[in-house]
């Protein structure tokens, strides 16, 4: 048994498939093929089910699939230790960042990340804080930029900035014309909301601390991971949104008018760069940290607000 092999029965298991897999992994199908036979005969057993399409693990074969995917990642560390020994800021890191924080955040820093250090590859993907955490832990992901605090154990949190929230009233709706509102105004059944499973949903249903009673206008209902497609449901109807800081930042003189402060208390939200307590590029991590916080404005480092929960 070698690396090689173990990569390539890790490609197979990832698209299910010869031809893909042996593509994927820049070789031919019939030496993929070799490979897998290769190891399946050293090892006494049969890892897939051929007669299956797609080809699927057998029992015994989703066990030794496990047990390489950590192998592999154990030993892709080696070279992560000696990048870190050497403080060699170069490599691959494969960051997943909220939907509410990518539009927003990701422009203000990459193209001056990549101009600094030009042999680092980021690889982006907007994914729930959920689903960042499970594939932190399984190593699918080097890094997360979600919400904080959130339940999490096993991770190390460094907090980017905080984010103050607005309301976006539509012109028709009856506070339009104040200055201001209360959070007691937030009533759900005007309140347009991210789809579930959405942790800025959470803070803003926890900010209206009135329970769950989702009926839009009528039967219609609309779930979405975009916070600007809400403001665009907003400007054609009675309706109010919630928005985070940076999303007011980017609106038009006409649209800014639409927002409101909120007078009882302010709201806010802190957005971390998580990375699991293992991770070995920590070198390369505080630097991107040191990036992000450096292209946000200074009076966003500080938690100027109360910090509203992720869990409802």
């Amino acid at each position: 048994m070698n690396l090689q092999q173990i990569e390539y029965l890790l490609a197979l298991d990832k698209y299910r498939n010869f031809s893909t897999a042996a593509e994927k992994t820049y070789i031919t199908q019939p030496a993929l093929t070799i490979q897998i036979k290769n190891l399946e005969r050293e090892l006494g057993i049969e890892i897939f089910d051929r007669n299956k399409k797609p080809i699927i693990p057998t029992e015994i074969g989703k066990e030794i699939i496990d047990h390489a995917r950590i192998l592999f990642r154990n030993t892709q560390k080696l070279k992560d230790i000696v990048a870190e020994f050497k403080a060699d800021i170069s490599g691959e890191l494969k960051i997943g960042i909220i939907p509410t924080v990518a539009p927003y955040i990701v422009p203000k820093f990459v193209n001056t990340f990549m101009k600094k250090y030009p042999n680092v590859n980021l690889i982006f993907s907007e994914v729930i804080s959920e689903d960042i955490l499970t594939k932190l832990k399984d190593g699918n992901l080097d890094a997360g930029i979600l919400v904080t605090p959130f339940p999490m154990q096993d991770t190390i949190v460094y907090p980017l900035y905080y984010e103050k929230f607005y309301a976006y009233v539509s012109k028709e709706h009856s506070s339009s014309s104040k200055k201001s509102i209360t959070t007691s105004e937030l009533e759900l059944q005007d309140l347009w909301l991210l789809e579930e499973g959405n942790c800025f949903r959470n803070q803003i249903i926890n900010i209206c601390t009135k329970g769950i009673e989702y009926n839009k206008f009528g039967k219609f209902k609309y779930e979405s991971l975009s916070i600007d497609s809400l403001m665009k449901i907003v400007d054609n109807s009675k309706g109010i949104t919630v928005i985070p800081e940076f999303a007011k930042e980017l609106l038009s003189k006409q649209k800014k008018q639409m927002v409101k402060p909120f007078s009882d208390y302010q709201p806010i939200r802190e957005v971390s760069l998580v990375i699991e307590r293992t991770f070995l590029k920590r070198t390369l991590i505080e630097k991107l940290h040191d990036v992000i916080k450096n292209s946000v404005p200074p009076k966003m480092l500080i938690a100027d607000g109360e910090l509203v929960n992720t869990v409802i």
